[in-house]
């Protein structure tokens, strides 16, 4: 036979609660770390370090004229830059394996839920309870991780540098020719006609020359970059007075669920709290808006990415572990909002067709 008391699931969440936020601060540090490295391997090789770098282009174009000559500038660079890119990837992993710990931390809270529970009429409300201590520590993971980063960036620009002389010896043409015509025009009017034929001395000596002194910034160059969480993008929108957006941003992602989580806490630990229909009927509306914070991410996210788009350059985004801990904790707020209501329905006498306004 099951154990019936919720006591003891309580004491078990606060447990896992308590561990998961230390392994969860760890993870969010190296969060913080990776995007520190990403930002300042970004820094080394953004433009105005490199195509407007006077010791870079001096460099350049001493090795084209002596091939002996190394960029020395880019080499230190490219050095610099992969250091930091290492680090950055290393921060990355090891946030992905503390990552692994609280996955492997749900999953054993999960399987204790219904060992403990098993057989009781008490287990949709002991797995509810469960799972509303997983979405906490998912919806935090979720908000202070990095969600995505975006990249717009040119790999060895080529910056083209020709003198056509034949464009030069054809002016050069035009204006011989035009000063012949004068000569004709002045020899009639002093009676005496001369007829200096056309030539194109300049064109026939330049004959297709051209002096390419082109050069190539090898490796990247970035023009843009940005790696933000839920937090960071916030901060970022109230900063820039875009206040719409981020008040919609910050009351989806923390405020609505901050409070969906404690109305669920007080119905599943509070009897008393299930005999009064509005709570339900309130977590219920909370309810229906489970998918509007990662819309408005999401609404958010694609803005970001396309308003510094530029199609004629390179252009890359990927989605971090942030993205993946917010879908995470929507998700499994939602089974725990299920698993609640179900336990709780013939106390509360609420259906969810009367929870619709």
């Amino acid at each position: 036979m099951g154990v019936k008391k919720l006591w003891i699931i309580g004491l078990i969440n606060i447990a896992f609660v308590i561990m998961a936020f230390v392994i969860a601060e760890d993870v969010i540090d190296k969060g913080r770390q990776y995007n520190k490295n990403m930002h300042e391997h970004v820094e080394v090789l953004t433009f105005k370090d490199r195509l407007l770098n006077q010791d870079e282009w001096v460099m350049l174009i001493t090795g084209k004229v002596i091939s002996s000559v190394e960029d020395k500038v880019w080499l230190d660079k490219k050095l610099k830059s992969e250091q930091k890119l290492i680090e950055a990837e290393q921060n990355y992993q090891e946030a992905k394996d503390l990552s692994a710990y609280i996955v492997y931390m749900i999953l054993g809270l999960i399987l204790v839920t219904i060992i403990l529970y098993a057989g009781t009429k008490t287990i949709l409300l002991a797995m509810g309870a469960s799972l509303v201590s997983v979405s906490m520590v998912l919806l935090y993971l979720g908000l202070y991780s990095p969600m995505i980063e975006i990249h717009a960036y040119d790999e060895d620009l080529k910056i083209p540098i020709v003198i056509k002389f034949d464009e030069m010896a054809a002016t050069g043409d035009e204006y011989i020719n035009k000063g012949s015509e004068y000569i004709e025009g002045l020899s009639e009017y002093l009676g005496y006609k001369l007829d200096v034929p056309t030539y194109h001395p300049l064109s026939w000596l330049a004959d297709g020359y051209k002096y390419d002194h082109s050069v190539v910034f090898e490796g990247k160059m970035y023009y843009y970059f940005q790696s933000k969480s839920v937090d960071a993008i916030i901060k970022l929108l109230f900063k820039d007075k875009n206040y719409t957006l981020g008040w919609a941003l910050l009351c989806f992602s923390i405020f609505f669920p901050i409070l969906k989580i404690i109305l669920t806490l007080m119905l599943v630990y509070i009897p008393k709290i299930r005999r009064i229909p509005v709570f339900s009927m309130l977590l219920n509306i909370i309810g229906k808006w489970s998918m509007a914070d990662i819309f408005v991410a999401a609404v958010f996210l694609a803005y970001f990415s396309f308003h510094n788009m530029n199609t004629a350059i390179e252009t890359s985004s990927h989605s971090l572990i942030g993205l993946d801990f917010f879908l995470g904790y929507a998700i499994i707020s939602i089974l725990a909002s299920i698993m609640i209501w179900a336990a709780t329905k013939k106390e509360t006498q609420l259906k969810f067709y009367e929870a619709v306004i």
